[in-house]
């Protein structure tokens, strides 16, 4: 492990652990996991069964700042086409949110943990509401918020063939071609895969990440 590698899971591990206590149960082993170390060690706590998912409940801010440590993780959870190495010459990936962003300073305070921790942090880009001219191609991940639900197939057949790793946590995201759709279940934020998705985006998600979804859709 090199020496950002080494501040990525110490930060990981107390940004995480800042929240998830009071959104995420405790294992039956009795420790809380950061979500990197988490999907190193998924069989031992996350490999569960398929299991009945829910929308339901007012999300909090506290919610949405272990959201966005997930956008994060994802981002270094997937295997990128050499056309995405264009958008971070600098290192740095870049998130997208399209409609009403929920998350309030939860991205730009996990930016600047980031750096504190020198690490390299992301880009963020608010595209606003959508319009069929909003270009947002310029992204590796594009977080679709629940205002833009009726949009959800145009956003989504707007990137059609282009490797944007498409985000939502709205029922219904998946079935209008969505990529990671999160969830709870069980008292836990989880996620919804659709595979075939990624695919034909030129996507390629770890196994780590397939095997620890509350759902795969879309495997070949």
């Amino acid at each position: 492990m090199n020496h950002e590698s080494r501040h990525l899971y110490r930060y990981l591990g107390a940004a995480f652990s800042r929240y998830a206590r009071r959104l995420l149960p405790i294992s039956s082993s009795g420790l809380l996991f950061h979500f990197s170390l988490v999907f190193c060690l998924a069989s031992f706590i996350w490999a569960l069964p398929p299991q009945k998912v829910s929308y339901g409940g007012q999300s909090t801010g506290e919610e949405y700042e272990v959201k966005a440590v997930y956008l994060y993780n994802f981002l270094q959870f997937i295997g990128w086409p050499e056309s995405r190495n264009a958008l971070a010459k600098d290192g740095a990936m870049v998130i997208g949110i399209v409609g009403e962003s929920p998350f309030g300073e939860a991205l730009e305070e996990l930016q600047a943990d980031l750096r504190n921790n020198r690490i390299k942090p992301f880009k963020i880009i608010y595209y606003g509401p959508y319009d069929e001219d909003t270009y947002m191609d310029n992204c590796h991940l594009l977080f679709v918020s629940a205002s833009e639900k009726r949009n959800f197939e145009r956003i989504v057949s707007s990137l059609k063939g282009k490797p944007v790793l498409t985000v939502a946590d709205t029922e219904n995201f998946i079935a209008s071609g969505g990529m990671i759709n999160l969830v709870h279940s069980k008292g836990k934020i989880r996620w919804v895969i659709n595979r075939s998705a990624m695919d034909r985006a030129g996507l390629h998600p770890a196994a780590q990440l397939l095997s620890i979804a509350a759902k795969v859709v879309g495997e070949p």
